[in-house]
Formats: C-alpha cells, structure tokens, sequence
C-alpha cells in the first residue's frame, strides 16, 4: 500500500510558473465577463421596468382622455332633453325613382329646435305594389350624430307620419314622432313633431 500526501500550498518564495499565470488571467478575464453579464441583466431589467411603467400610465392617460371624450358625448346627447323640432330635407327624394327600399337621392337637411344640426341626408324609398302606403327612410349625417326618420305615407288616407328609427352620437337614444309636409314638386320635405328621451 502507497500513501501520497496532499500537494503543499505554494510558498510566495516559489517562482511562478507561465501556465499558472496565464490560468490566473484567464479566471481573471471570466470573472470581468462575469460581472459584465451581470451588469447588463440588471440594466436590461431595469429599462424594462421603466418601460413597463411608461406603458401602464399612457394606458391610464388615454383611457382618462377617452372616458373625458365619452362624457362630453354623454352630456351632449343629455342635452336634448325634447321638446319641438323642424326638420327642412331638400333634394332626396327626387333623383331616382325607386320603390323597392334603394336609393332615392342624396341632399341636405336643417334641423332647428330641440335639436339643431345640419349636414347630409339619404333618402330610400319603398312603395307597395297598391301604390297606397310610400315608405321614406331619411338618413341624416349631422355635426353632432346622425338621426335616421322613417316616414309612412298613406295615399287613401291622405296622412304623412314620421317616427325616429335610430341615432347615434348625440342622438342615441333619441325618440320623436310627428307630421311630414312635402312641396308640389317633393323636392323638399319638412318634418314638424316633437322629440324626447
């Protein structure tokens, strides 16, 4: 049996092999990447962080500024509270003669009382095949939303109603309901009733 004693610990009076030296730097060298690694990883973590942040409150910010927009829509639309309104549509409903549902011009509309706007308007006419009851649907595209009319005309009864079918914008929500007029040559049709919420 051969018993080998550990190697004894180099003396500071013992020369300094080249290898050892050069494996002393390289150790040296790692541990600088080492820390470099480290160094970036925390910099990274902490721009993310800073990133991560930035986005959370421009989050928060925008959805202020549109729950900001909404409530300014919001009062708007709470701002017709009813009451009585005239509607003037010109140059829609004598383009095309149709009478199943499409297109029948485009042209202009003045809304004034309880609700006042101006802007664009459609209209689509239906006709039963009697010739007795003439359905006009007005879309009208205002400033502040867009309101669509539906209008019954009876030709044996002789009456013009309207209803407000939809709105948007300002107007969702809206109702109205009232009497439709037209010139000889219907070119121009006027609405007068009452709207309300």
């Amino acid at each position: 049996m051969t018993v080998t004693a550990p190697p004894r610990p180099p003396r500071p009076s013992d020369p300094v092999d080249r290898q050892e030296v050069e494996a002393l730097v390289e150790a040296l060298i790692e541990e600088a990447r080492q820390r470099a690694r480290r160094r970036r990883r925390r910099r990274m973590a902490a721009v993310t962080c800073v990133v991560l942040v930035g986005a959370t409150v421009f989050a928060v910010f925008e959805r202020t500024a549109e729950s900001q927009t909404s409530s300014r829509a919001l009062t708007a639309r709470s701002g017709i509270a009813g009451g009585k309104v005239k509607v003037v549509i010109a140059g829609t409903n004598d383009k095309f003669d149709v009478r199943d549902g499409s297109l029948a011009g485009t042209g202009t509309f003045k809304a004034s009382g309880a609700v006042t706007d101006t802007g664009k308007a459609l209209t689509f006419r239906t006709v039963n095949p009697e010739g007795t009851l003439i359905t006009l649907r007005y879309v009208t595209k205002g400033h502040k939303g867009t309101i669509t009319y539906l209008v019954k005309i009876d030709t044996k009864a002789g009456t013009s109603r309207w209803t407000i079918a939809s709105g948007s914008g300002a107007y969702k929500g809206l109702h109205g309901k009232g009497r439709e007029t037209e010139n000889a040559a219907y070119t121009v049709s006027v609405l007068r009733g009452t709207v309300s919420r």
